[in-house]
């Protein structure tokens, strides 16, 4: 087993699709300094989480892939073979139980643990984290959302992992009950300063300046647009309830939404996402709770936790869109590329390629 295991386990919406691009982007400049950042699938570990957890991916009635223990068992086999130093990098991690924490520490054995959990407003993390939740097929309005999460803080009934994720000291106290509290960092992340958490990662893994560096890649996961929230969430309603998460997942999620969120770049006057007053003072009662638990657990915290009252986000009210603009309606007609048809099922690709073949013949093309 590796000698020393480097765990960022979150949390969600606090920048981790970027850090864990640049985690990736280094994996053979980290391996030559001694840090193990094992590949299984992606550029993070969500699927060795999934494997740990026993969860389902997509929609659990309509061909959601209920993940086996067997993606964490190969994961644990690179770790035990990490000569000095593991890394491990998913958001996943915040949301397991006490049991799943357990059997985590007994599975990685005696080694130098190190847990830490980068983390942002809460105010600023929630339409973020509604968006999030479209891209996996909610069909609820953002003000129905809001009233879902915020009516009984701590309780969702649309998104139940909402508050599984977020209650942010709950997290922090259960790795700290197994891992003790000189085990686990808190860092805050700097939104004025995007390199801060570059920096501090730099630095907690004790690699030189400028070592992980902003990449300039495909996943840059951006806010969208209110003319874009409104298309996916017109798409969730109209999408047959026939067709499975398979389909939903290659054409929709990582097909025309996933172009539209990487590949392209909204006007500066559309519409941006608002949030209504009340749902804004009740965001700020919540994470001001959290911050004065997460300020009593005693750990080591980086960066400006006091900043979070001072925390703002567009207010107001929606305007109801009834008509999506022609040209975004056409970028993401036009989102689709060959790498789809990687994710296509083999017996559905082999029977379109035999009536192409079939068809071929008839018209004496193949002879």
């Amino acid at each position: 087993m590796a000698k020393k295991i480097f765990i960022h386990a979150g949390f969600h919406k606090t920048g981790t699709t970027a850090i864990q691009s640049s985690f990736f982007a280094a994996t053979d400049e980290l391996a030559k300094v001694g840090i193990t950042y094992p590949h299984v699938g992606g550029k993070a570990h969500h699927k060795a989480v999934y494997s740990l957890m026993g969860k389902v991916w997509g929609w659990e009635d309509r061909g959601g892939i209920l993940a086996t223990d067997k993606k964490w068992r190969e994961f644990l086999k690179v770790i035990k073979k990490a000569k000095s130093t593991a890394l491990i990098s998913s958001e996943f991690l915040c949301e397991l139980t006490e049991e799943q924490i357990i059997k985590l520490k007994k599975d990685l054995g005696n080694s130098d643990i190190t847990i830490c959990f980068t983390l942002r407003p809460l105010l600023k993390i929630i339409p973020s984290a509604y968006q999030q939740h479209l891209k996996i097929g909610i069909k609820s309005s953002y003000e129905k959302w809001l009233h879902s999460i915020l009516d009984e803080p701590g309780v969702s009934t649309i998104t139940p992992s909402f508050w599984v994720r977020h209650m942010h000291a709950d997290v922090l106290e259960k790795w700290i009950k197994h891992f003790g509290r000189e085990s686990v960092v808190l860092l805050v992340v700097d939104e004025k300063n995007p390199q801060f958490m570059y920096d501090q990662f730099n630095s907690l893994l004790r690699l030189k300046a400028g070592f992980l560096v902003p990449q300039k890649d495909k996943d840059s996961n951006r806010s969208l647009s209110l003319n874009e929230i409104t298309l996916l969430n017109t798409i969730n309603k109209k999408f047959p309830k026939k067709r499975s998460w398979h389909d939903y997942e290659t054409f929709i999620r990582n097909g025309s939404i996933k172009y539209l969120t990487n590949k392209v770049i909204p006007e500066p006057d559309d519409l941006k996402l608002l949030t209504p007053q009340w749902a804004v003072d009740i965001a700020k009662g919540v994470s001001a709770k959290n911050v004065e638990r997460i300020k009593g657990l005693g750990i080591k915290i980086i960066g400006d936790l006091e900043g979070f009252e001072k925390a703002e986000i567009a207010v107001g009210e929606n305007p109801e869109v009834t008509m999506i603009p022609v040209d975004l309606a056409a970028k993401a007609l036009i989102a689709m590329d060959l790498k789809v048809v990687e994710k296509l099922p083999t017996r559905y690709v082999a029977r379109v390629l035999w009536k192409m073949i079939k068809r071929d013949i008839r018209n004496g093309k193949i002879r």
